[in-house]
């Protein structure tokens, strides 16, 4: 965790050794955590994702029991041992992050990438509320999705960009997209009049350094197109499942894509009947540092 700085006369300054320091306060100084008064202070940066589950918890007055439990109840069958996992490994993305933001009350890009409002597209619900999406979870997150979209459309003055949630979850570090938006965020101009355009967040390293871990891409499937483009491969399953690669077209016909990854460095075959479509990435956006 980065130390902050503090301009703020009014915060009470909890830090590891008591001063007073000469010339280093009032009125700043280098704090680890401060106690709120009148609105006026500054936190600690959380660098990573683990970071950002423990003080998300913390704030809560959870145990990771408790933030296990929840967890599950939306979907994602987890212990107190996966809790302590996620959050001592850093960056490490879990495969449960849709239902984790969904069970902190986050929104997912916050939580994977330090970048945004913490809540956009987040439906908060009360501690006793089912969190559940077999039992209405589903119909919470829309109403919270259709006021993230509002937001967004007010915010740019266009039609708001609908960004998908992913995760390590298919044969050759294929990403399992959500089946549903996780969040809304206004409409890059080079996507204007694109209906089916969309973002959807990186998961793993196979395309390092061009796409790394937490990019949020954005993504055009009504282009065509054609060898050198870097291309979102898609595979939907009779389940409704929807499965992605990242990677880069080097050649088609009309059986196969041929595709190149950097990390590590290979060129190697698609199956046009498996991998229906290549959508165009037209952009990124970096997560945070």
């Amino acid at each position: 965790m980065r130390l902050a700085k503090a301009d703020c006369p009014l915060a009470r300054v909890t830090a590891f050794k008591r001063g007073p320091w000469p010339g280093i306060y009032p009125p700043m100084l280098y704090f680890i955590e401060t106690s709120v008064i009148n609105n006026c202070a500054s936190i600690a940066v959380m660098t990573t994702l683990g970071e950002r589950v423990k003080t998300e918890r913390k704030a809560k007055g959870w145990s990771q029991a408790e933030l296990a439990r929840r967890v599950t109840r939306a979907g994602y069958s987890i212990t107190q041992g996966g809790i302590a996992q996620i959050e001592r490994r850093g960056d490490t993305e879990p495969k449960s992050i849709v239902q984790l933001a969904q069970a902190l009350q986050l929104s997912v890009n916050w939580l994977q990438s330090n970048r945004g409002d913490k809540t956009v597209g987040v439906s908060l619900a009360g501690d006793d509320d089912d969190l559940s999406l077999a039992e209405g979870g589903k119909r919470g997150r829309r109403a919270g999705a259709a006021a993230a979209s509002a937001a967004a459309r007010a915010a740019s003055g266009r039609p708001p960009l609908q960004v998908f949630a992913s995760a390590q979850g298919g044969s050759e570090g294929a990403m399992l997209l959500s089946s549903e938006p996780v969040s809304w965020i206004p409409r890059d101009p080079r996507l204007e009049g694109i209906q089916e355009a969309y973002g959807c967040f990186v998961s793993g390293d196979s395309m390092e350094p061009a796409y790394e871990r937490g990019n949020l891409l954005l993504v055009n499937p009504s282009s065509d197109v054609s060898p050198g483009d870097d291309c979102v491969f898609l595979r939907e399953t009779a389940d409704g499942s929807r499965y992605v690669l990242i990677k880069r077209l080097v050649r088609r016909n009309e059986a196969s894509w041929t595709v190149k990854q950097y990390n590590p460095a290979k060129t190697y075959t698609l199956s046009r009947r498996e991998w229906q479509k290549a959508h165009l990435v037209i952009g990124k956006y970096n997560r945070a540092s």
